[in-house]
């Protein structure tokens, strides 16, 4: 009874617990086309897919479950314009940083075999320094460059090591330390060599022909 029939004053309510069914057919236009504005105060629930062309304007959350397929540019912006990513993220193209790449305390930076560390927290430290929070990068030969929270900066590799703090340097491999300042050198942990293989006194900084400092004890 309703084939071909229109609507130019009122409306058309439906409340029977059929609801309506708009069916298509081969060969046919669509089942449902809405020229103007539709509106849904309840829920819309769709089971097959969503095919459009247009701008997709919406406010509020998105729970998006499942893969997500972003063929062309996003853009993030707004006051509080911020991405939230909990899970590993793949990045196959070319990645520009137009503004800082903050890490923050926990986090690090993984490129090949090289690893940086902000904000790394350990007790003790080289020398006998306590090292309450420093960053670090680690090396693929295993080196370490730190800037322990103290101050200054340090290079270890293995038992060997050296520290400037802006004021010294120190250069430390395994018992052996030499420190050079402003006022002068210090020497720790110098081999001895007896008077008598040497010729001088008790006391005495002797250098061989080779470069090597003994002290004469």
């Amino acid at each position: 009874m309703l084939q071909n029939s229109s609507i130019t004053q009122g409306g058309l309510r439906v409340a029977s617990p059929n609801g309506i069914l708009a069916q298509s057919v081969a060969g046919g236009g669509p089942a449902v086309r809405v020229t103007g504005l539709q509106i849904v105060d309840g829920v819309l629930r769709i089971t097959g897919t969503i095919d459009g062309d247009g701008v997709f304007e919406w406010s509020g959350s998105i729970d998006q479950e499942g893969a997500t397929n972003l063929r062309g540019p996003v853009a993030i912006t707004g006051q509080s314009g911020t991405l939230t990513v909990d899970a590993e993220t793949l990045l196959r193209g070319v990645t520009k940083m137009l503004a800082d790449l903050r890490v923050e305390s926990g986090g690090k930076i993984t490129a090949g075999n090289v690893i940086m560390e902000p904000n790394k927290i350990t007790v003790g430290g080289v020398d006998g320094n306590s090292i309450l929070s420093d960053s670090k990068l680690t090396f693929a030969n295993g080196a370490e460059l730190r800037a322990p929270g103290s101050g200054g900066v340090r290079l270890t590799y293995g038992t060997t090591n050296i520290f400037c703090d802006g004021t010294s340097a120190i250069v430390t491999s395994g018992t052996r330390r030499v420190i050079v300042t402003n006022a002068g050198f210090q020497f720790f942990g110098v081999p001895t060599k007896t008077p008598a293989a040497t010729g001088l006194s008790t006391g005495a900084a002797h250098l061989d022909a080779s470069g090597n400092l003994f002290r004469v004890s």
